[in-house]
């Protein structure tokens, strides 16, 4: 069942509105219009201040936002169970096998949210390589990879991690002497 094109209705249509444009507006109501257009259009755009923003991938930890520059994220992947490694401090979960290779995990709860409830669940390991380091994260969510400012992720309460200076601490590196 096809329908033809009711060519007569749809110029008496445009006809209509036609003339209702034509009856909104007087000559002087248009040049209103228009010189409030121009005037909006002249104003400069607001001062660039080049920050362009960063990608971030944000994690949650005791509840807590973090933000991680995404530069340095590898992969997010679900945290499994990690083998122990004895004789180590209580901030490494253990090790786990990503892509052929051995990656130490830290739960990091403690050193970034002392007051925080650590009984929440760690689900997520966010592998990251650092100034040649290569280590896992782990989190209770990843929860988006995001482009953004510094300032709008303090507006959000997120607390951008500096995995550089993370990675230069040396409370964290273990001495396998």
């Amino acid at each position: 069942m096809t329908q033809t094109f009711d060519w007569d209705l749809a110029r008496e249509r445009l006809a209509a509105a036609r003339r209702a444009l034509v009856e909104t507006q007087t000559p002087e109501e248009e040049r209103a219009v228009l010189a409030e257009r121009a005037r909006l259009l002249a104003i400069p755009p607001a001062a660039d201040t080049g920050d362009a923003g960063r990608d971030y991938v944000r994690i949650t930890l005791c509840g807590d936002r973090f933000a991680l520059a995404a530069e340095h994220v590898l992969e997010a992947t679900p945290l499994g169970s990690p083998t122990p490694v004895p004789g180590t401090p209580g901030f490494l979960l253990g090790v786990v096998n990503h892509r052929g290779r051995v990656l130490p995990v830290m739960d990091l709860r403690r050193q970034l949210v002392p007051h925080g409830d650590p009984s929440a669940e760690l689900t997520q390991t966010v592998a990251v390589a650092v100034d040649g380091m290569t280590f896992g994260i782990a989190a209770e969510t990843v929860e988006q990879t995001t482009r953004e400012r510094v300032q709008d992720l303090d507006r959000d309460l997120v607390t951008v991690l500096d995995l550089e200076a993370l990675a230069a601490d040396p409370r964290l590196r273990i001495d396998d002497e």
